[in-house]
C-alpha cells in the first residue's frame, strides 16, 4: 500500500515515528506530505526513516489531497481533521485522524 504522513503534529512525535518506522517494516510505500514550504528539517526526518527524498511533498500552505490523489495515496495519516475530511471526500484513498500529544 501507498502511505502518506504528515509532519507537524504526526512525523514531530515518537509515536507518529513509530507508526511509519512499522509501515515501513510491513512493506508499504511510506511518503511524506506536508503543508510546510521545502525544509531541510522535513528531509532529515524522511533520511531518520529511510524515505528518498524523491517521496517528499511539500504543499507549500495548500490543501493535501490534490498530492495525495495525484500520487495514489492509499492512507494517510494527519492530526488536522479538516485535511482529513478533504482527503475522503476528493480522493480514492482514505485519510486517519491521529492525535499525539
Amino acid at each position: 500500500m501507498k502511505i502518506s504522513f504528515d509532519v507537524d503534529g504526526v512525523l514531530t512525535t515518537k509515536q507518529g515515528m513509530a507508526l511509519a518506522r512499522r509501515k515501513i517494516t510491513e512493506g508499504d510505500r511510506v511518503y511524506i506530505v506536508t503543508a510546510r514550504n521545502e525544509s531541510q528539517r522535513v528531509y532529515d526526518i524522511a533520511a531518520e526513516l529511510g524515505i528518498p527524498r524523491l517521496r517528499v511533498y511539500f504543499t507549500g500552505g495548500e490543501d493535501k489531497w490534490k498530492t495525495i490523489r495525484r500520487l495514489g495515496i492509499d492512507v494517510h495519516y494527519d492530526n488536522n481533521p479538516e485535511q482529513i475530511d478533504k482527503i475522503d471526500e476528493n480522493t480514492k484513498g482514505r485519510g486517519e485522524l491521529v492525535s499525539y500529544d
